[in-house]
C-alpha cells in the first residue's frame, strides 16, 4: 500500500473510494429505465437477438439470441454492486453483460474482475451502445429452452427494464389484479353481497403458486391487501369480497 502524508498505510476503504470515484456517471440525469430502449435496439440490430424481455427473475434484461440467452444488468454507474448482481445472474443466461453510461475511466482492476468472471461490459455513449468488454460463454447456466419455458411470461416483452421495484408487473401483481376484478364484478353485479368463495376465485383466476388454495387465502389476509379486501368464513368456506368504497 502507498503511505499517506502522516506516514501511515493507506486503508483499503480509501482505495475502494478512489475506485468508485473512477465510475461516477457522466450523464447525471440518466435513469436506468432510460437505457432500456437504446439497449433493446442494440440487442436486436447489432447483436442479432430475436426477442428482448425486461424484469425476468430479477434480471433487468433477458434477450433471446438463437440457441443462447443473454442477460444484461443496467445501472447508471459502474460499481461493485452491479458486478455482484451480474455474477448472481449466471444461472439464467449463457452470456452476462453490464450496461452503463460511459464512465470517465474503466479501471484495470474492474476490467480484471469482469474478465475473471466472464462478465461483459456495454457502454452507452452518444445515444447508442458498444461492447467495451466481451463476455465469455457461461456453461453453468440453465438450458435456454428451460429458462424460456418457465421464467419468461408474455408481459415481460412489453415491460421496461431498470424500473424500480413495484413499478413493473409480476406474476403476483397480475394475480392480485385479476382477483380484484373478480371481486369487484361480484360486488357490483352479484347477488351474494359481494362474497366469492376461494374455489370460485381459483376457478376464474390463474395463480403462480404451487399450492394455490392455502397460498391465495393467506395472501388475501395480509396487511397490504386489507385496504381493499375483506375475508370471512361462510358455511365452512373461505370467502373474500371487495370492500365498499
Amino acid at each position: 500500500m502507498r503511505e499517506d502524508p502522516s506516514g501511515g498505510c493507506r486503508s483499503m476503504v480509501g482505495m475502494r473510494n478512489d475506485f468508485l470515484l473512477c465510475f461516477r456517471k457522466e450523464m447525471l440525469n440518466v435513469k436506468e429505465s432510460d437505457l432500456f430502449e437504446p439497449l433493446k435496439l442494440f440487442m436486436i440490430e447489432t447483436v442479432g437477438c430475436s426477442k428482448v424481455y425486461a424484469e425476468v427473475e430479477e434480471c433487468d434484461v433477458l434477450a433471446v439470441c438463437g440457441p443462447v440467452n443473454i442477460a444484461v444488468e443496467t445501472k447508471t454507474c459502474l460499481n461493485f454492486k452491479v458486478i455482484d448482481q451480474a455474477v448472481n445472474r449466471k444461472w439464467i443466461a449463457q452470456y452476462i453483460y453490464i450496461a452503463v453510461p460511459k464512465p470517465k475511466e474503466i479501471h484495470r482492476i474492474v476490467r480484471s474482475i469482469l474478465e475473471q468472471y466472464g462478465i461483459g461490459l456495454l457502454i452507452y455513449e452518444n445515444g447508442s451502445f458498444r461492447i467495451a468488454v466481451k463476455a465469455s460463454y457461461n456453461r453453468y447456466a440453465k438450458k435456454p429452452s428451460e429458462v424460456r419455458a418457465i421464467y419468461i411470461k408474455d408481459y415481460h416483452e412489453s415491460q421496461t427494464g431498470g424500473v424500480k421495484s413495484g413499478q413493473h408487473e409480476t406474476d403476483y401483481s397480475i394475480m392480485i389484479k385479476n382477483i380484484r376484478r373478480i371481486l369487484e364484478i361480484e360486488r357490483r353485479f352479484g347477488n351474494s353481497e359481494g362474497w366469492v368463495t376461494i374455489d370460485k376465485i381459483l376457478e376464474d383466476c390463474e395463480t403462480h403458486y404451487r399450492n394455490p388454495k392455502p397460498s391465495v387465502m393467506a395472501t388475501l389476509k395480509k396487511s397490504w391487501n386489507r385496504a381493499w379486501c375483506e375475508t370471512m368464513w361462510v358455511d365452512g368456506k373461505f370467502c373474500a369480497r371487495m370492500k365498499s368504497r
